[in-house]
């Protein structure tokens, strides 16, 4: 009877220390409010250009493989709070089922490799010195994307290194056979140590010309200040002519103050060069200086309440919603 009991507690043990080298979370972000955009009826709003962020679930696994060698995954889906739905002809972000992320990883002493669908390192070289940070009612992406245009790219195989002294690296690179025949690359350079937050990135497409931004972001404790510069080219945007290549410039300057629960934050960006070419013809668009306030208050942890006011192409856009994290 003993040594039964004895084998029955060992194998309690090994399976309990197994289930504990490897997890699965499920996790996601529900946002949702009312707003009004320029020309359109004040409704809810949710994956919109005024949310905080569009709604999504998510499901991520780690596995520890012992000698500091671990694997994982991550699998994220947009959702629309107004219906529920996972697929939207009119949003973009909403067409296709996880269309935020789909990746497997492995990390080491040497870093970390991922391959699928995943946020590009310029995305997150951005996220350094933004002053919104990953929002979507932000002036700065809705004018210049993520460098690389989209916060995610698919069939991405991505590098980065172990951070030394604050300083880091991301490289990603997307085959020929995976982008239409044109390889792509894309990288950042980040210092994150202390109140100073700083990153260097570039996107180059195979016969298209390199795009690339700037930036650096420092918290004096109650409030912070962040500036950039961005330059992107052949860039396709949908309002402009089909075929055409767009080339974009500007900089921007931000700041935010924070009271107990409370954030308030503005962003400003002013167009340096706003033009398209189509046919070996340059064509000059309006410049603009354009920006976001927004304001926050923290219910909890994971809950905040907050309201924005973004101006793009003189245009006038405002929003109110609720954001939960779980």
């Amino acid at each position: 009877m003993k040594k039964n009991l004895l084998a029955l507690a060992a194998l309690t043990l090994v399976s309990g220390a197994a289930l504990a080298q490897s997890s699965v979370t499920l996790y996601g972000v529900a946002d949702v409010g009312i707003g009004k955009m320029s020309g359109q009826k004040t409704g809810m709003i949710s994956g919109s250009r005024i949310n905080n962020a569009t709604s999504y679930i998510g499901f991520r696994g780690i596995e520890d493989l012992g000698g500091g060698l671990k694997v994982g995954f991550k699998l994220e889906q947009y959702i629309n709070l107004k219906n529920g739905a996972v697929i939207d002809a009119n949003n973009p972000q909403l067409q296709t089922d996880y269309a935020r992320a789909a990746n497997v990883w492995v990390e080491g002493g040497f870093g970390r490799f991922k391959m699928g669908r995943a946020g590009t390192p310029s995305y997150h070289g951005l996220m350094a010195w933004s002053i919104l940070g990953d929002v979507n009612y932000s002036s700065v992406t809705e004018r210049y994307g993520y460098v690389g245009y989209g916060l995610h790219t698919n069939s991405q195989f991505s590098y980065k290194t172990p951070v030394f002294g604050g300083f880091s690296a991301e490289v990603a690179f997307i085959t020929k056979g995976d982008n239409n025949n044109k390889a792509k690359y894309d990288l950042n350079l980040m210092y994150d140590n202390g109140p100073l937050s700083a990153a260097v990135v570039y996107n180059k497409t195979q016969d298209s010309k390199a795009s690339y931004a700037l930036g650096a972001k420092y918290n004096f404790g109650m409030f912070t200040l962040s500036a950039g510069y961005y330059d992107t080219r052949d860039q396709v945007f949908s309002l402009l002519p089909a075929g055409s290549k767009a080339h974009m410039s500007g900089y921007s300057f931000g700041g935010s103050v924070d009271f107990d629960n409370i954030t308030i934050a503005i962003e400003l960006q002013r167009q340096r060069k706003s033009e398209y070419a189509l046919q070996n013809v340059t064509y000059k668009l309006k410049k603009y200086t354009e920006g976001t306030l927004a304001a926050k208050y923290a219910l909890s942890k994971r809950t905040f309440i907050y309201a924005d006011y973004l101006r793009i192409e003189g245009e006038n856009n405002y929003g109110v919603g609720i954001q939960h994290r779980f």
